[in-house]
Parts: C-alpha cells; sequence; structure tokens
C-alpha cells in the first residue's frame, strides 16, 4: 500500500511538539551553564509556552484538525491530519498502540491500527472534497478503502468522486457497496439511482 499520508521521503519524521520539546531541552542545558545569557532565557520561555499549545499526539492532531474543519479552515486541517498519519505511523513502527486516554500500550497487530488510520484518511479526503479538489480526496478514499474496504464512508466518498468524474459505473459499484452495507442509507440510495441514470445515457 502507498503512503499518502506526507510528501516527505521519511515515515520517521518527529512531530512538530517533539521537536519544540527539544529545543526546550538543549536549552535548558545551555542556560544551566551560563544562565546569564537573556536571550536564550528569553527564547526558552517562548518554546515552553508555545509547547503547551502544540498537540501532542494523533488523538490531539485529530481532534485539532476536526476543530479546523468545523471552522472552515480546510487547508489548515489537511495538514494536521496529515501530521497525524505520520505520527500513528512513527508510533506504530515502534510497536506502539496509543489509547484515547493518552497510555502507551504495545501493538498486537490489531485492526485498531488500521480503523484510525482510516479514519484520518476519511476526515482528510473529506477536507479535499469540500475544496474540489476531487483526485486528492479520491486518493485519500483508497488508503482507507485499502485499510477498511467495506468502511461506508470510503465508498461513498469515492463514489462521490468517481461521479464527479463520470466514472459512472465505478461510482455504481461504490453506492451499491456502501448500500449493502446500509441499507437504510439515502445517499448511497439516491447516488445508484443517479448513476444509472447517467451511465445509462452515457451509452446512448
Amino acid at each position: 500500500m502507498s503512503d499518502n499520508s506526507s510528501n516527505s521521503s521519511t515515515t520517521t519524521k518527529k512531530n512538530k511538539y517533539e521537536n519544540v520539546q527539544e529545543a526546550i531541552e538543549a536549552l535548558r542545558i545551555g542556560v544551566r551553564y551560563d544562565p546569564t545569557k537573556a536571550q536564550a532565557n528569553a527564547f526558552l520561555r517562548e518554546l515552553e509556552l508555545e509547547s503547551l499549545s502544540l498537540p501532542k499526539d494523533y488523538f490531539e492532531m485529530k481532534a485539532r484538525a476536526k476543530e479546523m474543519f468545523r471552522g472552515g479552515k480546510f487547508e489548515d486541517a489537511i495538514q494536521m491530519y496529515g501530521e497525524a498519519l505520520r505520527d500513528e505511523e512513527k508510533r506504530r513502527e515502534r510497536g506502539e498502540v496509543l489509547e484515547s486516554s493518552g497510555a502507551t500500550t504495545a501493538s498486537n497487530g490489531s485492526s485498531t491500527s488500521n480503523s484510525l488510520r482510516a479514519t484520518l484518511f476519511l476526515n482528510r479526503a473529506e477536507c479535499y472534497r469540500q475544496m474540489g479538489q476531487m483526485q486528492e480526496c479520491e486518493k485519500d478514499c483508497e488508503e482507507a478503502l485499502q485499510l477498511d474496504p467495506q468502511n461506508e464512508k470510503g465508498l461513498l466518498r469515492r463514489a462521490l468522486c468517481r461521479e464527479y468524474f463520470e466514472r459512472f459505473d465505478e461510482a455504481l459499484e461504490d453506492f451499491e457497496s456502501a448500500k449493502r452495507s446500509s441499507p437504510s442509507s439515502l445517499l448511497a440510495s439516491s447516488g445508484i439511482e443517479r448513476c444509472k441514470k447517467l451511465a445509462a445515457a452515457a451509452r446512448e
């Protein structure tokens, strides 16, 4: 599976909070040896204040991105979901699973990590959709569905992308799969009806 979480070539990149913490520790060591350095002390205080406002892990990043989305700050939310994806991947590579309580446990290879990662991709996909970046939206839906093939939101959002690109037969398949997963889905039902008509018209 390709990783669309970032444009970086490395998957072990530290998140911003961790980078700030490293800088704080380095400054603290410097100040300890020379506490008269006023500029270093001032910068240290700035970084300490900044660190208080930074999300520490992918749960906090996900929550912050959700707030950004609700405020219509889609580009900021996209960046934050990307941070969350990188943080989750880095922890998974270390064999860690972060609980919603903030506790860290050893990874047991369960589907929990895949489910969370799929959610992050789908949330970012919706940001792209809101901005009209349908190709990027479809890519993130693909990533999510590789992790969770029967995810209803993933199927519906990919269907909307495929419909947008006038790939009506493919969109119809996704709408029908979503309908099987959730028979009461009005979005799936209307999508099926719509794509059947559009596909038929395209073949005429």
